[in-house]
């Protein structure tokens, strides 16, 4: 077995090569039906550019008449964004680089600056066709791609051009995912550059094939040089497999996607035979009611929390990493992190030590790691995610977890899992949420707090549908818009929590400060009448309140 692996590794450099055993039939059948996918995978994001450019166009087509700037442009675009509740904005800019029109509201901050200096501005305005820009750094602080479309007068003049802007990651997950899910295939999409524009593993995105550390590998190094300077191919290489527990050898296929000027690697991979390490699994959840094992959680964590206090980091990272240890008790085990978001301790996900994961989100796009941060932070507290459950194979479960800092440098934590909760939402059941709240917020930009409010609070109305109702509060935690409790509206509840201590406005408070995002609350259903845990999009309608919505999900 160990000379076939060594076969595996050496056909890296020289040949593609097959799946698991380094059997030549079979291997040629595995890499065949990787090349289909791959194929698939290219088709399905050239469609989704396309529609994209599709949008853009028709705006640039409006524009030709309407102008560069003012309220019918507006309109224009928030038509169009409203059509993509993923992506994160739209934009006029003009041939000498100044920003005319921007939506959604909390980026008309940005109308009138210069943005000349941008090379994905310069190139749009020297080009003067359709691009898809290379990733940038936006002003939110994270990477996104800018896809034009050039504007020209009736007469033919050139005016300027418009765009949608959009996280890479946030759009090639929904070409991706309907062609791979529940199958045993992983996808990584690269820039010729080398950066990770997307990755099944999420830890991956913004990396650098040649510049990164963890790539450091002589071995990787070849098979990426390969997959950036083909546009086709195949080969093998040894990482760590998606849960970050071992190192496995894995079959790499490879294609090319992209319009307009984007050349994306588009990467299939699977994993073959493993290479050293033994996987870890946990022991199976323990019984008993939800209230009974969340007891049991905080104060398995502040005895972990405890223990580091009185024997140091040192020794406490030692003992909380090791998946043999005294701080594994059946379905608990202590993670640890400093407060920058860098894991210090995973005792079954070991890959990921040394990793800084701030900004990554579960399957459903919220952001936990931040989360836990901030939470931490407040001097602790518990918060819902989806996670990968190493006592049921690393399937991802909703997970309940709780968080104390040990000091002002790093905190310590574990957590409950709870299988009989759903463990996501499809992406159309996301973008709806996204959409009905995006809608309620232009609809409160248009007509004012005055009249939005009182239309969101009519039990009757358009935006009371049932469990679908949209809430509203100010940033100091004011009630603002609740349908169903209308005996609420006035009261402060920033300081609120749920029965296990989630402090469900701060988040959401965070969240919506931060541009918009997805939480997790428990909270009552109007449907059922009783408290459900439910996926909630905020998003800001100014610098003084929010507003939100949500989908249910089972009972806690």
């Amino acid at each position: 077995m160990k000379s076939c692996l060594i076969l595996c590794c050496v056909l890296i450099l020289v040949a593609s090569a097959a799946m698991a055993g380094c059997t030549g039939q079979e291997g040629d059948t595995q890499i065949a039906q990787m090349e289909e996918v791959a194929a698939s995978l290219t088709v399905s994001i050239n469609a989704g550019l396309d529609d994209l450019r599709a949008g853009i166009r028709d705006n640039s087509h409006a524009l030709s008449t309407a102008g560069l700037a003012g309220e019918e442009v507006e309109e224009i675009l928030i038509e169009n964004l409203l059509q993509h509740p993923w992506a994160l904005s739209s934009l006029v800019i003009s041939r000498e680089g100044i920003v005319m029109t921007a939506v959604p509201e909390n980026y008309a901050e940005i109308v009138g600056m210069n943005l000349s200096w941008q090379p994905q501005v310069q190139k749009a305005n020297a080009d003067q066709v359709p691009i898809v820009s290379g990733v940038f750094l936006m002003a939110e602080g994270f990477t996104g791609i800018s896809q034009s479309y050039p504007v020209f007068s009736p007469s033919g003049e050139y005016l300027g051009y418009t765009d949608i802007t959009y996280a890479p990651d946030a759009f090639l997950g929904r070409q991706i995912r309907p062609v791979t899910d529940g199958t045993a295939y992983d996808v990584w999409v690269t820039q010729t550059d080398g950066t990770v524009i997307y990755d099944t593993t999420e830890e991956e995105i913004g990396k650098n094939l040649f510049s990164d550390p963890a790539y450091a590998d002589p071995a990787l190094q070849e098979i990426f040089a390969r997959i950036v300077n083909e546009p086709s191919g195949s080969g093998v290489y040894t990482f760590w497999d998606r849960d970050w527990n071992r190192n496995v050898t894995k079959a790499a296929v490879w294609d090319t996607a992209g319009i307009d000027g984007a050349e994306w690697r588009v990467v299939v991979t699977r994993t073959g035979n493993e290479d050293g390490g033994t996987p870890t699994g946990m022991a199976t959840p323990a019984a008993g009611t939800t209230d009974a094992r969340y007891a049991n959680l905080t104060g398995f964590v502040e005895d972990a929390a405890a223990y580091a206090r009185e024997y140091g980091k040192e020794a406490a990272l030692e003992a909380f990493n090791d998946p043999d240890g005294a701080f594994i008790d059946g379905e608990l085990y202590v993670f640890a992190y400093e407060m920058d978001g860098t894991v210090i301790a995973l005792p079954y996900q070991q890959g990921l030590l040394g990793t800084v994961r701030t900004g990554i989100t579960d399957s459903n796009g919220v952001k936990f790691i931040d989360g836990l941060i901030e939470v931490a932070g407040e001097g602790g507290g518990s918060l819902y995610y989806i996670y990968p459950n190493p006592g049921n194979d690393y399937r991802e479960e909703f997970k309940l977890s709780y968080v104390i800092p040990v000091d002002d440098e790093w905190f310590v934590g574990s957590g409950i899992y709870l299988p009989e909760l759903p463990a996501g939402f499809n992406d159309t059941e996301r973008d709806e949420l996204v959409e009905r709240v995006r809608h309620a917020r232009e609809y409160a930009q248009a007509h004012g707090a005055a009249q939005a409010l009182a239309d969101f609070n009519d039990p009757g109305g358009e935006f009371a549908d049932g469990s679908r109702y949209i809430f509203a509060y100010g940033y100091n935690g004011t009630t603002l818009a609740l349908p169903f409790q209308p005996e609420l509206i006035g009261s402060n509840r920033l300081d609120f929590s749920d029965t296990y201590g989630v402090k469900i406005l701060r988040w959401e408070i965070s969240a919506a400060q931060d541009g918009g995002g997805f939480v997790y609350v428990q909270y009552l259903n109007p449907d059922t009448g009783a408290a459900g845990l439910k996926l909630c999009y905020v998003a800001p309608v100014d610098g003084e309140w929010f507003v939100g919505s949500g989908i249910y999900t089972g009972q806690v």
